[in-house]
């Protein structure tokens, strides 16, 4: 079977998001592509070179870097069944930065800047539930629930379904959302209905690609030394959580996060005023 082939049907088979998957077809067509040679013929020397070269020649990040390593892993490990080759393809090690987060007033005044009314509110379920983009635009309406205020993400980024918090603003702008929707476009909204649908795609709903352009757009226009991305508001929702006093244990179901590592970032970034954490300085000198 061809090496493509096998991949495709390997890739159908393991569970893994569908972004995930078309990643490490575009990854590995580009890796071969490159290589130029057979498969068998293929080095631990060839693919070691070819890292090297998308991280110092073509100066892709370490993380963009990963990736790729990532996909050739799985190539050999799952499609390839060479184990022995996977695991002496190394990982790149740097330094990684702390997430960057905007204040409650910066959230706002970030989202307000969205000229487009829907995705205005699909950045407000963003941060009041701390969703990735690819999360809150394939949110359906049986997803929510207004009762025990909560929403359903059938398929997290690990794989794994979770809740997540609904926030009672949100909700009356996903309320509002529906009608003028309804008003305007007709849409029914059945339980299977997405709840912000695109008739413009084969989807069903606003894509992913869509609200990324368009944050792209607003970070251009926010003036903020502030390195901002799609997943600040995301970053900003834990940190913010963390600081009203929840437990670290709760964000991390909350997110998502297969580890609590991930989680244990936002220790680094919340406010101790905020945590309301004083030094025990302060505590010696009234004495």
């Amino acid at each position: 079977m061809e090496p493509l082939i096998k991949l495709q049907k390997c890739l159908e088979m393991s569970g893994l998001k569908e972004e995930t998957c078309e990643g490490y077809t575009y990854k590995i067509k580009s890796f071969l592509n490159t290589i130029n040679k057979e498969v068998d013929e293929i080095t631990l020397d060839d693919i070691l070179e070819y890292l090297r070269e998308l991280r110092y020649k073509k100066e892709y990040c370490i993380g963009t870097v990963n990736n790729y390593r990532n996909a050739i892993k799985y190539f050999y490990e799952v499609v390839l069944e060479k184990h022995w080759i996977g695991k002496k393809i190394p990982r790149l090690k740097g330094y990684k930065p702390l997430p960057s987060v905007l204040s409650k007033e910066e959230v706002i005044e970030f989202i307000e800047l969205m000229p487009n009314e829907v995705h205005k509110v699909i950045l407000y379920t963003m941060y009041s539930s701390g969703l990735r983009v690819g999360e809150v635009v394939s949110i359906k309406v049986k997803d929510i629930d207004s009762k025990r205020m909560q929403i359903y993400i059938p398929k997290s980024k690990n794989g794994s379904a979770r809740y997540a918090i609904l926030s009672e603003r949100c909700l009356k702008m996903l309320r509002y959302n529906v009608l003028q929707y309804k008003k305007k476009y007709g849409y029914k909204f059945l339980p299977d209905d997405y709840l912000f649908p695109s008739n413009r795609n084969e989807s069903g709903h606003i894509t992913k690609k869509t609200i990324k352009n368009n944050i792209t757009k607003v970070i251009k226009n926010y003036d903020s030394s502030k390195r901002i991305t799609s997943h600040t508001l995301r970053h900003s929702f834990a940190t913010h959580m963390l600081e009203a006093g929840a437990d670290i244990f709760q964000i991390k179901e909350l997110l998502g996060h297969r580890s609590i590592q991930s989680t244990n970032v936002y220790l680094h970034v919340a406010s101790p005023a905020l945590m309301n954490v004083k030094s025990p300085f302060d505590g010696i000198m009234k004495q």
